[in-house]
């Protein structure tokens, strides 16, 4: 059983290294439209901490804040991995919830890719930023960078591909789960978000991002990691005005330590009991207060 076993894992081995068509075609368009090798270069530990997650780990979670570079860091790597000829990655997939912020804009036109271009534009941005919009549509046209719908992923065996999922607190739990049981071989799976900024769930608890969080942290597979307020490094204003909307009262009091779950908790508690007391007949009701207006204990 175990010869058999190490055959099998073998001829696994041997698949993954195998150089297959695409491959050398992938490695041929890239180097053709970045003949410049990115470096990223990150400008705190926790974006090293990142980085290195990965490099290890083939599904990342990463939560936090606008401004600590989760989109950024996430993408320069994975431009990193596709660069590298010594690996098995032949494109990187970015995908998007299609879930617009508090505004509907109702139909539109054009084919899927046109009509994901809204959503998924900030993460095109960066690759843009990175190494240009003409050789980033050189990559597209070449299908080693595209843009995918997270609606048409049910189905899919997703092998030798990196991709990065944005604004993951927008998705829920089942398509959490349809996303993490699409990786194949040779693939690797970043997710971030800010679980504070979701368009679709009030409670956070309710999201997919934080579900998949708590479910899974504990695989050795899987990666983790939280950005805190400390860590932005966009513009120092976004840490003043996330400040500015964390709960306090009138006097000046701050609730961020409150866990408020509780406290609504509570209250749900109080006010299903208050419904479930029986209350008095009308007629005794009514009776009862016109004692009360015409005799005096």
């Amino acid at each position: 059983m175990n010869d058999t076993r190490i055959k099998k894992e073998k001829r696994v081995d041997n698949m993954r290294k195998k150089k297959t068509p695409t491959k050398q075609a992938n490695e041929e368009s890239v180097s053709k439209e970045t003949p410049t090798r990115h470096r990223l270069k990150c400008k705190n530990h926790k974006q090293k901490d990142f980085s290195r997650l990965i490099t290890e780990k083939e599904i990342i979670f990463a939560i936090g804040p606008a401004g600590v570079g989760k989109s950024y860091v996430a993408i320069a790597r994975a431009i990193e991995l596709i660069q590298n000829v010594s690996n098995q990655y032949n494109k990187i997939i970015i995908i998007n919830p299609a879930v617009e912020a508090e505004e509907k804009y109702g139909f539109m036109p054009g084919d899927l890719r046109e009509k994901l271009d809204p959503f998924v534009g900030p993460s095109l941005d960066i690759v843009d930023k990175i190494m240009g919009i003409k050789n980033r549509l050189g990559l597209e046209k070449d299908g080693v960078i595209s843009v995918g719908a997270l609606g048409f992923i049910r189905g899919k065996s997703i092998d030798n591909t990196i991709l990065v999922m944005e604004e993951a607190q927008n998705m829920s739990p089942h398509q959490m789960k349809t996303l993490l049981t699409r990786i194949g071989y040779n693939s690797k799976f970043i997710i971030s978000g800010d679980l504070d900024q979701s368009d679709r769930y009030k409670n956070y608890k309710d999201s997919g991002l934080y579900d998949g969080i708590k479910k899974h942290k504990n695989i050795e597979q899987i990666g983790y990691i939280e950005f805190s307020e400390d860590e932005i490094v966009r513009n120092p204003l976004i840490s003043k005005i996330l400040n500015n909307y964390k709960p306090t009262s009138l006097n000046g009091r701050d609730y961020s330590n409150v866990d408020f779950d509780k406290v609504i908790e509570r209250v749900n508690i109080a006010t299903t009991i208050k419904k479930n007391k029986k209350k008095k007949p009308k007629f005794l009701r009514k009776l009862t207060i016109w004692f009360r207006k015409n005799f005096r204990w």
